[in-house]
């Protein structure tokens, strides 16, 4: 259990391995169940099998969505609000959001068994690969409220001080899922079916874990099923501050959807089988930018609520220098074994191959920006800046991803559909350090002053970045001024 203490004084670096490393591990093997099931699929059922798992991801991701928009949503609300010393506030933002993820996955449930077919029409796909993704989609949206829960209770959590139970919890659910893929799909024959079942029974078995102990007597945010009322205040909050990611999300299945339409126009369904391995192999390295990124969200979070504004500081380049590192190590490994990458998930077709290997060897110079990318959108997140999140996200896709994937492909073919996303992320780059370079000047001017003194009870000034309230509040004969902007009180 990592203390409040701790995340007030506590060593930065220790702190950004206690809680980056088991949130690494978290989000890679939650989201790793998709790239298991394409491993079994690619091998069991083929190429079209390949190409139906990939026409699933972007409904697939919308569910994911879900569960994000109120785990990152609420994670972030608590981590201010512990900061801030406001425990009852933490704890009804946590018992509203528990039912919010009851209400989003039966509202999921429903329309996605009315709609599942539809959603996968729309790219214009048909044949065995479209009754393939059929099948595989059915059984993961009459699981979905166990996905949502399972994503948003981890951060959760992990928020409450335990970063390593999340860990556990999580690997718990993906050797759950490798074993059942295994006996489903390469012993039974169940295919497409056998997978989705197999990924279903995984997320329901760590969602349940995370409720046992969110709970159970151990935890500080504590469930209790009678202050499970909805606030229209708080779930505004949480939808508020959650929606970065969810549109990050929603856009990552919107950019499957289009490249998906694209790479059938341009190319073939090899091509779209092509991009499912290239996604699958480029997954692990967005989990892990994303898992950095959310691992530090706590300790940001927690001082930036309690106006410690160089820890923050320190905290970002850390982190920072940590997603460059994996970005550059992940392109290393790409550059030298692209082929055996490829070869986990089809031996096969070698005509697949030679496609699979001209995207992967254009996308991977993404990986080098990537990670400073979406460690900004999610820094601003954290401190609840959400048009600064929003601006990178919606910036990002529809002003220069979306063009760039239907301009470049008239001009380069194939190699266009490909070349799209590496462009985005240069451009993107040079949009966030502007960001960045202004941020840093803010946390480096205007760390935390503290000034004790006697003081009226009756009144205590609260200055925030942006603004200053006057509010009464109850205290032990001093006040804290935090100073953020030029602030004159009388």
């Amino acid at each position: 259990m990592v203390s409040d203490e701790e995340m007030r004084s506590g060593n930065i670096l220790n702190l950004f391995l206690k809680f980056a490393f088991p949130a690494v591990v978290g989000v890679v093997v939650a989201g790793i169940q998709g790239i298991i099931d394409g491993f079994f699929i690619g091998n069991a059922v083929g190429s079209q099998g390949l190409a139906g798992i990939t026409l699933t991801y972007p409904p697939y991701l919308v569910i994911i969505g879900a569960g994000i928009i109120i785990g990152i949503g609420s994670s972030s609300l608590t981590a201010l609000e512990l900061g801030k010393g406001n425990a009852k506030g933490a704890l009804d933002i946590v018992n509203n959001a528990f039912p919010l993820c009851l209400l989003a996955g039966a509202i999921f449930t429903i329309g996605g068994l009315i709609f599942c077919k539809t959603s996968i029409n729309l790219l214009g796909a048909s044949g065995t690969a479209l009754s393939l993704a059929h099948e595989y989609l059915q059984i993961i949206f009459l699981g979905s409220v166990f996905m949502i829960l399972n994503i948003a209770l981890e951060p959760l959590v992990r928020n409450d001080g335990k970063p390593k139970l999340c860990m556990n919890i999580m690997v718990a659910g993906i050797v759950v899922n490798v074993v059942l893929d295994y006996l489903f799909v390469m012993r039974m024959g169940m295919g497409m079916s056998g997978a989705a079942i197999a990924t279903v029974t995984a997320f329901a078995l760590s969602a349940l874990m995370l409720m046992y102990y969110l709970f159970g007597s151990e935890a500080k945010l504590k469930l209790r099923v009678k202050s499970m009322r909805f606030k229209i205040g708080i779930l505004f909050q949480i939808l508020r501050a959650g929606l970065p990611s969810f549109v990050m999300q929603i856009s990552l299945a919107l950019v499957l959807f289009v490249h998906n339409y694209m790479l059938l126009i341009y190319g073939s369904e090899l091509a779209v089988s092509a991009y499912g391995i290239i996604g699958f192999v480029f997954s692990i390295f967005y989990m892990l930018f994303e898992g950095i990124a959310l691992g530090v969200q706590p300790i940001i979070g927690f001082n930036y609520g309690a106006g410690y504004y160089e820890r923050v500081s320190k905290t970002l380049k850390l982190t920072m220098f940590s997603c460059i590192l994996v970005g550059a190590l992940g392109f290393l490994l790409i550059y030298f074994f692209s082929e055996n990458l490829v070869h986990i998930f089809n031996r096969e077709d070698s005509e697949l191959l030679v496609v699979t290997l001209r995207g992967m060897n254009i996308i991977m110079f993404s990986l080098l920006v990537e990670g400073t990318v979406l460690l900004t959108a999610i820094y601003y997140q954290s401190i609840n800046r959400v048009r600064a999140a929003l601006f990178i996200h919606l910036g990002k896709i529809f002003i220069f991803l979306f063009p760039l994937l239907f301009i470049l492909p008239r001009f380069f073919g194939l190699d266009g559909v490909w070349s799209a996303a590496p462009a985005t992320e240069y451009i993107m780059m040079v949009v966030v350090l502007v960001m960045l370079s202004k941020e840093f000047k803010f946390l480096s001017n205007n760390g935390k002053t503290v000034i004790k003194q006697p003081v009226d009870t009756k009144h205590v000034v609260s200055v925030s970045r942006n603004n200053v309230k006057a509010g009464s509040e109850e205290s032990k004969g001093f006040v804290t001024f935090r100073h953020a902007d030029k602030v004159e009180t009388s």
